[in-house]
């Protein structure tokens, strides 16, 4: 019998059924490449909805490309059916290994909520919130690798169905307080719940809310407080039960603040475990009363005496009262000096080290280091410094945020940050697309004319500058705008087309300034952004000559894109850098 085929794959076995259809088991005969596909039902070919489901579903992972979520290979239609391909993870699901061991370590807890994290944050970043974190929907390779995977909105048929006595009921158990009741919207925190409920039961063996009854489940989700894990497996370490905790919180800004708040701290609290500090302390007390308890014995030996025998020579010197006291007082003292408040300079220290590391290091850091150091230093020697980076950091931490905003279209308060996420859906709408610095740039030509952008977000920074709004976040945002603009103008002078860019957006200045009174300001507005940011780049500088004398009211012509550039500037009336304008 011929093997069954969609597109070009050969269907092996079912491997998963889902509320939208059948996932299999699949290879690809050019490469002998296992994979997984998912075929949507034949009988919701015609359910708009569905289908509407299903294509979204494939548009998230093709935007998400990250090692612990599933990759999306390719799709189509073939017969009326519609399918797509992915990885095939051959280690089976979480919810698998729970079912065979019912608990992990905490050690290999903390191992899978880092991954399953990291995974949360690239898609919360992403702008994609799963809304149905699972074990069921995590896997695993034979390696130990975690994957996360089933990004479609419809539920199992298996998670949605009641199942035996003493069980839960598949979904409700991960289900936050805001998918139940529309207290708060769902956002990334809504995930960050289901995590909590992820972890909880990782290491205790069963969810903290278990039912029968789904509708008593999700009160149980809104009202009651699970038990702290560590009262439920006393070799828990302490921190984890009150990060488990905080995930659990009903409100949503009860919770960390994002995934990589939580990745960071579940690094530090395997850490300080593997240290043993704290285990090391308890073990000194505990030899130090021993010793001390020892130290009766002498006064046994000394009642021996009365029986008439000989008395025993002093043992060695390490062995002696005084000195054991001796050094239990340097102990003391050591401790003492080890636990004294750190200095300036040890702030410093540990901020410069994480900076020269990922992202995951350099927001450990902010928290740990350069905010504290802010807080307790404000007039200190590095405080300079260490609010430039705090600005910097904070700023790569609104970068999802105010994506998420744009995309969204709700108002927005302060106007200023408005008008930043503003900015960003039109930066977003010319195909523009900013990378963090410490990701890896992509090797791609700019999709689109980046002036506009860069001119809207120098005309932010110039906002920022004069308000009197003394918030915290107002620096954040400018460090933001900040970081936009020298992104891209350092792709537009890379750019072998940056010539063709500057003559276009000079060409639609030209226009402007013969239509209405603003289009005409926004002519001069260009015209003076391009002499003030380009006037020292060698190959623009006819440009930037241009914009000046369009600027001061003179006829000029628009430079060739041929042109090398050079300085064609002309002394006359020649602007200086403290000039406002060209």
């Amino acid at each position: 019998m011929a093997p069954r085929t969609i597109g070009p794959f050969q269907l092996d076995r079912q491997i998963g059924v889902g509320g939208m259809g059948v996932v299999y088991s699949a290879i690809y005969p050019k490469t002998g490449k296992k994979v997984a596909v998912k075929v949507l039902s034949p009988g919701f070919m015609s359910d708009a909805k569905v289908r509407k489901r299903f294509e979204r579903e494939i548009g998230i992972l093709k935007r998400l490309k990250h090692p612990n979520i599933v990759k999306y290979y390719g799709g189509g239609t073939e017969n009326g059916q519609r399918y797509y391909a992915m990885e095939f993870i051959d280690g089976g699901s979480l919810q698998q290994v729970i079912k065979n061991r019912g608990q992990l370590t905490w050690e290999q807890v903390i191992h899978v909520g880092r991954q399953v994290t990291s995974a949360l944050e690239h898609a919360h970043n992403a702008g994609i919130i799963h809304r149905d974190l699972k074990p069921a929907n995590l896997f695993l390779s034979r390696k130990g690798h975690l994957k996360l995977g089933d990004f479609g909105i419809a539920r199992d048929t298996e998670a949605t169905a009641l199942t035996a006595a003493g069980k839960t009921v598949g979904t409700y158990a991960y289900m936050a307080p805001e998918q139940i009741q529309a207290s708060d919207p769902i956002s990334r925190k809504t995930d960050l719940y289901a995590l909590g409920c992820v972890l909880y039961e990782l290491v205790v063996g069963e969810t903290p809310f278990h039912s029968d009854n789904p509708m008593d489940m999700l009160m149980q989700h809104l009202q009651d407080e699970p038990y702290n894990v560590c009262e439920k497996v006393p070799n828990c370490p302490i921190e984890l039960g009150k990060l488990i905790d905080r995930l659990l919180e009903k409100k949503p800004d009860d919770r960390p603040y994002d995934a990589l708040a939580v990745h960071t701290d579940l690094g530090e609290i395997k850490e300080r475990a593997d240290s043993g500090v704290g285990a090391a302390l308890a073990d000194t007390v505990v030899s130090g009363s021993a010793v001390g308890s020892g130290t009766g014995k002498p006064k046994s030996v000394g009642a021996r005496k009365k029986k008439k025998k000989k008395r025993k020579k002093k043992g060695p010197i390490h062995e002696q009262t005084w000195f054991l006291a001796t050094c239990l007082l340097a102990l003391v003292g050591a401790t003492a000096w080890l636990l004294r408040p750190p200095g300036e300079d040890w702030y410093a220290e540990q901020w410069h080290e994480a900076m020269q590391g990922d992202e995951y290091a350099q927001r450990a850091s902010l928290d740990k280091h350069i905010d504290p150091y802010i807080e307790k230093f404000p007039a200190g020697q590095h405080i300079a410094r260490a609010r430039e980076l705090s600005a910097k950091l904070h700023a790569n931490m609104l970068e999802p945020q105010l994506k998420n905003l744009a995309r969204i279209n709700k108002p927005v308060e302060p106007p200023f940050k408005a008008a930043c996420v503003e900015a960003a859906r039109l930066e977003d709408e010319e195909g523009l697309v900013y990378v963090p610095t410490w990701e890896d740039p992509p090797a791609t030509e700019l999709p689109s004319n980046p002036l506009p952008a860069l001119q809207r977000w120098q005309a932010l920074i110039e906002q920022g500058e004069s308000l009197s709004d003394t918030s915290e976040e107002i620096p954040w945002l400018m460090q933001l705008c900040r970081n936009h603009h020298d992104y891209f103008r350092q792709k537009l002078i890379a750019a072998d087309d940056a010539r063709h860019m500057f003559r276009e957006r000079m060409t639609e200045a030209e226009k402007l300034s013969t239509g209405e009174e603003a289009e005409q300001q926004q002519a001069i507005a260009t015209w003076k952004y391009v002499y003030d940011n380009y006037k020292g780049v060698g190959r623009f500088q006819d440009f930037a000559e241009y914009a000046r004398q369009r600027f001061l009211g003179r006829e000029a012509t628009i430079p060739d894109v041929e042109s090398t550039g050079g300085d064609t500037s002309s002394t006359d009336d020649a602007p200086t850098e403290a000039t406002d304008g060209p």
